[in-house]
Formats: C-alpha cells, structure tokens, sequence
C-alpha cells in the first residue's frame, strides 16, 4: 500500500504541481497501511502520510486528491 501511495502521490504532483491533502481508500487498504506502518490509529495514520483519510467502501483502487479544508492534524515531533 505504501508503494501505491507514493506512486499516487507523485504522480498527482508532477501533473498538479502541488501534494494531494486526501486519501481515498477502502477498508482493506486502510487495513494494508495500518499494517506497513504498524499503526491502528487513523489519526496518526492521517499525520504520518500527511493527508487525510477518506474511507470509501465502494472503491476497489485507492486514489488521491486535493481539497481546500484546514488541516486538522498538527505536525508530528
């Protein structure tokens, strides 16, 4: 999963030209990443991939996007 997130992401930002801020997955990804990073928490999920986490179930491949929201998460130390 995370090797699909920087790919997302990068690519996002070559065609943008700016990071995405949301992350569009299903429960089985979210499931995948938490994993990876060996974190449940989405919130600190959210904070260490630097978006927000969407949760779509209908969804089968996972994708990125930006929004204008505030950032609810504060930087981590």
């Amino acid at each position: 999963m995370l090797s699909v997130l920087n790919q997302l992401t990068a690519y996002f930002e070559q065609k943008k030209g700016f990071k995405p801020n949301l992350l569009y997955i299903n429960t089985q990804q979210l499931e995948q990443l938490e994993d990876q990073l060996s974190e449940a928490d989405i919130e600190i999920l959210s904070q260490l991939i630097g978006m927000e986490i969407v949760i779509v179930e209908n969804t089968s491949a996972a994708h990125v996007s930006w929004a204008q929201i505030p950032w609810k998460h504060s930087k981590t130390a």
